[in-house]
């Protein structure tokens, strides 16, 4: 039955190391077979049938002794009583001694034989369990580091693809950028093309319009001459009109002098007067029908050319009006157009102006974009590297626990607390080295990885040992009970036998026990009545004391031996009896295979602290690259700064310079040497010199009228108190602050900036 739940802890422990998975909690059929496995101890069953009788035999002899020599014990001296008294306690010795032998019999051996296979199999239970806690919390452990390490590997990949995704959106934007920049170059040598097509086009619309202005003044010309020449003609028509006129009135002349020379001879022609006048009436009416029809045909005449002239007039202006209308709409075109092109040209611009401003736009939104997405990520390192420091925090902690349990794991422990506090605080540079570092540091920790699986790979045939031997251990311990079992009527006989002797020794014990309380009476009344004299008799009874110990030492020397050896031979022989070769064989085999366990978990344990070594070294390697690399970062800071001081101090050397040439334009020869061969503080010390107390009204008066002054003062006390806050957030800075305000330029920045008083303010 135990041996079979031993199997299946074999098989769990073989599943659980194949799968390297430890489960948090123990589920019942786990418990069942932990149960069977390791039954709980039986309560030992103790027989205080032989103690008490031997106590009741002790008892008897002291009683019947100190009841039998009552009546003597007064009179004996110091001597007496001392050999008394071991006399006394030589049977309650034999006894405790015989009883010490009785109890090493096979009974005895067996139950502490099973006690002790019982404590072994806790112990190796007990070990076993420290074993799985390790195992858990190098599970967990490394469970939490290829987490972590996947974490940080999905964040250096998000990382890159965010820093890839902002590269080609920049190369994008830049691309465009350029587009738009070739496309404004463009557009601005068409517009140079057009501008210069207008400035050429100006000319000839400039000369066509004198041309239209010149035709238009020839049109004018050649209308006024036709008005000249329908003037002309009005003129000659109203001359012609006249001449009919005067034509007409001669004829009426003439017609009354006819009238006249008719009516004088109208007596002497009646007759022929009235015929005449009928003629002349005739012909006065024809005359006035052709004068008529003369002036309506001069005047259809007039009209006709009258029409004409304003109709050639009117030809005339509407060619001349649609001539400038032309010209002028043709004009109006080309202005139009070189307009249009100006205001296309214009809205191109707007619109690239736009498209400028609107990619500028973009491109600003691009950069905050950036930086948000560059603050995400410094945020989410943070956030990652507090998560980092809470996980180094945790293996810390694990790493203190297994410091505890293994008892060898403090200085590991210090190390590893010291080590997160430096990772903690060279999380900025490790976040810059990681990409560099993390696929080295993976694939060593791949490396371990799979060291540690063949190491635990290499340690399962010693643990599949371990438990075969156990199982063995457990057959021979079944065997042994059934060999004990079957030894049992033997034993039987034997403890017959023992009572039988038991019988034997409560007689003498009960005469023991008489004499003890006999010397305890006589103790008790030799208390009473000696207890006053006690103290005076320290010293003697001391030395009776020591002479009743050798007394009673040769006494037992005596008695002792004989007592021994018959009480071993009996042992011996009844052992003997009890115990045959099998026993002793089984016996022998548990024993081999106890020492082979013990040896098999004393190598466990050894392969662990190996192990545990292991990880100390990989640790100590982390440490030693992790101050490598502080190291270097600190190196690179400090030529950095020493660059960076450099610089300031140049600049500073220079401003002083200037300062002291405001202050007293006398420079001597000797300052310039000096400067020129390398001394660059002769000026510094120079202007620190040539101020003092009264002069500090002067140079706030000079720092307030002379602007170049006040912009080398400005400058020189920016240099100078960059350079000191830099230097105040190193680890030694304070010191050297004060050691760089002591210097010269720091005595010319503090008369400076008291001067114009900054440190006041």
């Amino acid at each position: 039955m135990n041996g079979g739940s031993i199997t299946g802890l074999h098989q769990h422990r073989h599943d659980a190391d194949d799968g390297f998975t430890v489960r948090d909690t123990v589920t019942d059929d786990t418990q069942h077979w932990l149960a069977e496995a390791f039954p709980e101890a039986e309560p030992i069953r103790r027989n205080w049938i032989g103690p008490g009788l031997a106590g009741l035999a002790v008892a008897a002899w002291i009683g019947g002794m100190l009841a039998w020599s009552a009546p003597s014990l007064p009179a004996l001296g110091p001597v007496g009583i001392t050999s008394f008294i071991a006399a006394l306690c030589v049977p309650p010795m034999l006894i405790g001694i015989a009883w010490l032998l009785l109890r090493r019999n096979s009974r005895s051996e067996a139950r502490r034989f099973a006690a002790t296979a019982q404590s072994m199999r806790a112990e190796a239970f007990a070990l076993e369990q420290v074993l799985e806690s390790v195992r858990r919390t190098l599970a967990e452990s490394r469970t939490e580091v290829v987490e972590q390490s996947a974490a940080l590997m999905m964040l250096g990949d998000a990382a890159t693809d965010r820093l890839r995704g902002i590269s080609a959106d920049m190369r994008e934007q830049i691309a465009a950028i350029g587009e738009t920049a070739a496309t404004l170059d463009r557009m601005s040598l068409t517009t140079e093309q057009r501008l210069s097509t207008v400035l050429a086009t100006l000319p000839r619309a400039h000369a066509e319009t004198a041309e239209m202005a010149a035709l238009l003044d020839a049109t004018g010309l050649t209308a006024s001459e036709r008005v000249a020449a329908l003037d002309a003609q009005l003129a000659g028509v109203a001359q012609r009109s006249r001449e009919a006129d005067d034509l007409a009135s001669g004829a009426a002349q003439r017609l009354a002098a006819h009238m006249q020379r008719m009516e004088a001879t109208s007596e002497s022609a009646g007759v022929r007067l009235e015929s005449v006048i009928g003629t002349m009436s005739g012909a006065i009416d024809a005359v006035l029908d052709r004068a008529a029809a003369a002036i309506d045909e001069s005047r259809k005449a007039i009209t006709a050319q009258g029409d004409a002239t304003i109709a050639m007039i009117e030809a005339n202006g509407s060619a001349i009006e649609r001539a400038g209308r032309e010209g002028a709409e043709l004009l109006a075109t080309r202005v139009a157009q070189i307009d249009g092109s100006i205001r296309s040209l214009a809205g191109q611009l707007d619109d690239r102006r736009r498209d400028s401003e609107a990619l500028l736009t973009l491109l600003n939104d691009g950069l905050s974009g950036v930086d948000e997405r560059f603050d995400r990520l410094r945020t989410t390192g943070v956030e990652r590297a507090q998560a980092v420091a809470g996980s180094v925090g945790a293996l810390t902690q694990v790493a203190d626990a297994l410091a505890e349990a293994l008892a060898n794991g403090d200085d590991t422990a210090r190390r590893v607390i010291a080590t997160a506090e430096e990772v903690l605080t060279a999380l900025d540079s490790a976040a810059r080295e990681m990409d560099e570092t993390l696929p080295g540091a993976l694939d060593r920790l791949d490396a371990r990885i799979a060291d540690s699986r063949a190491v635990v790979a290499r340690s399962k045939p010693e643990l599949l040992a371990l438990v075969t031997a156990a199982e063995s251990t457990h057959d021979a311990i079944e065997a042994i009970a059934g060999v004990v079992a079957m030894q049992r009527d033997t034993l039987s006989t034997v403890q017959q036998s023992l009572l039988d002797t038991l019988d034997r020794g409560a007689e003498r014990i009960e005469g023991v026990r008489t004499i003890v309380d006999d010397t305890i009476a006589t103790t008790v009344r030799f208390a009473e009545d000696a207890a006053p004299r006690l103290s005076e008799a320290m010293l003697r009874i001391r030395d009776t004391a020591e002479a009743a110990s050798q007394q009673a030492r040769d006494t037992l020397a005596k008695v002792l031996p004989d007592a021994a050896r018959d009480l071993e031979t009996q042992g011996a022989r009844a052992l003997a009896n009890a115990v045959d070769n099998a026993v002793t064989s089984q016996v022998a085999e548990l024993s081999t295979i106890a020492n082979h366990a013990v040896a098999s978990a004393i190598e466990a344990s050894e392969r662990l602290s190996r192990q545990m070594l292991d990880i100390a070294d990989t640790s100590k390697l982390l440490e030693d690259r992790m101050a490598a690399a502080r190291a270097e970062r600190e190196a690179a800071d400090s030529d950095q700064f020493s660059r960076r001081v450099s610089l300031l101090i140049e600049a500073m050397n220079s401003a002083a310079i200037d300062i002291a040439r405001s202050l007293s334009t006398d420079v001597s020869d000797t300052a310039w040497a000096a400067y020129l061969k390398g001394d660059r503080g002769v000026f510094t010390r120079r202007a620190v010199r040539l101020i003092d107390g009264a002069q500090a009204r002067d140079i706030a008066l000079l720092y307030d009228q002379a602007d170049g002054f006040r912009d080398q003062v400005n400058r020189y006390i920016h240099d100078f108190e960059a350079m000191l806050r830099h230097i105040l957030t190193l680890r030694d800075g304070s010191p050297m602050g004060v050691t760089l305000l002591s210097s010269d330029m720091g005595k010319l920045y503090v008369v400076l900036a008291q001067a114009i008083e900054r440190l006041r303010s």
